[in-house]
């Protein structure tokens, strides 16, 4: 080789080859549930330690919980829907009874004529009322009053003892099963389970806890108006009956008065 002249270096790629004892065997395990998939990743070459079975065992319960009260409050929600048809249809059925009240107190003089939306074009109207029918009609709407009562009495017990509850405890799941899952957090070196995936788990299901929160919200309100709406249908319906009674008599008065 001349002087002054130098070989060319030769440039080799060569593949990293990782070093077997600090390789991560990482897993991804969707465990289907009914209100979400749970996906998780995790660490294979980790054993899983108590706190962690712990606090996975608090995540998944969870799910459980949330959804069991999702199909509660549906469930709840659907029988307040119900009770809404009804009372809507007993206030319909009331109105008449009310009209007919009103007439048949002015006819036996219990009420002035001043209670009747006439004028001096309604001089020659001619009313008819079938008594027999009128009572019929009471009866049938005092029934279903006390019916729906049981419905309303039924609905009413699960909708306080749940926001007792909800009062008391703020949700339906117990914050010590947090705190489970918070274990796993202060101790992610030692973790089995992907520490990242665990936090987006869990963000993702408070998204899905939120949802059902809502539906909780909205079955709080119905609620409160709901029972209100059928408050107000049971006064108003009790005034109905106790005219119907005073009416009663005054019709037996004039039944004898006219033999």
């Amino acid at each position: 080789m001349r002087e002054g002249l130098k070989r060319p270096v030769k440039t080799v790629k060569m593949a990293v080859i990782p070093d077997i004892h600090t390789t991560t065997i990482m897993k991804e395990i969707v465990r289907e549930h009914q209100l979400r998939p749970i996906v998780l990743r995790f660490h294979l070459d980790k054993p899983r330690s108590d706190f962690e079975k712990k606090g996975l065992d608090a995540h998944y319960l969870m799910h459980d919980l949330t959804w069991d009260m999702l199909q509660s409050l549906k469930e709840q929600y659907r029988i307040l829907e119900e009770i809404d048809y009804e009372v809507a249809e007993l206030e319909y059925l009331l109105l008449p009874i009310e009209q007919d009240l009103d007439i048949l107190e002015v006819m036996l003089k219990i009420k002035a004529p001043s209670v009747l939306p006439f004028d001096e074009h309604d001089d020659g109207t001619k009313i008819n009322i079938n008594i027999g029918e009128f009572f019929k009609g009471v009866i049938y709407h005092n029934q279903q009053i006390q019916d729906l009562h049981d419905e309303v009495s039924e609905a009413y017990r699960w909708f306080n003892a749940h926001f007792e509850m909800i009062y008391e405890k703020e949700s339906w799941i117990d914050e010590q099963l947090w705190e489970d899952v918070n274990q796993i957090y202060h101790h992610y070196l030692e973790a089995q389970v992907d520490i990242v995936s665990l936090d987006r788990d869990q963000e993702e299901f408070k998204e899905a806890l939120s949802q059902v929160i809502e539906l909780q919200d909205r079955y709080n309100d119905y609620g409160q108006v709901l029972f209100a709406s059928f408050n107000a249908l049971q006064a108003r319906s009790e005034e109905c009956y106790r005219r119907t009674e005073i009416v009663n008599k005054g019709l037996d008065e004039l039944h004898k008065n006219l033999k």
